[in-house]
C-alpha cells in the first residue's frame, strides 16, 4: 500500500490553527480548563506542523503566537490576544482553503 505524500499547503495548516485558537477562547471563556488545556495541545502541534516548512516569516509570526497562546492559557497577566483580532488574522487562511475545496 502507498502513503500519501502529498502535502497539504501552509494555509491549510494556519486556518486549522485559527480553528483551535478559537477553541481556545471558547472553553476559557466557559472556564473549562481540560477542554482549553486540549485545544491548546493542539494548537501547538499544528504550530510545529508549520514550522516544518521553514518559511521564515511565518516562524517568526507562530513563536510570538505561541507565546502569547502561553499567556492566554496561563491565564497570568493580561493577553494581548483579543478573540476579534485573532479572527481577523485567520480569516483569510480560512476562506482560501474554502475557495481551494
Amino acid at each position: 500500500m502507498q502513503k500519501n505524500t502529498q502535502e497539504k499547503p501552509i494555509y491549510f495548516y494556519v486556518a486549522n490553527l485559527g480553528s483551535e485558537v478559537q477553541r481556545m477562547f471558547v472553553w476559557k471563556e466557559k472556564g473549562d480548563k481540560e477542554a482549553t488545556q486540549n485545544a491548546y495541545k493542539r494548537a501547538i502541534s499544528i504550530i510545529e506542523r508549520i514550522k516544518s516548512f521553514g518559511n521564515k516569516s511565518a516562524n517568526t509570526e507562530m513563536d510570538i503566537l505561541q507565546r502569547s497562546l502561553v499567556e492566554l492559557i496561563s491565564g497570568g497577566k493580561e493577553s494581548i490576544l483579543d478573540r476579534n483580532q485573532i479572527s481577523l488574522y485567520f480569516n483569510p487562511f480560512a476562506l482560501r482553503v474554502m475557495n481551494n475545496l
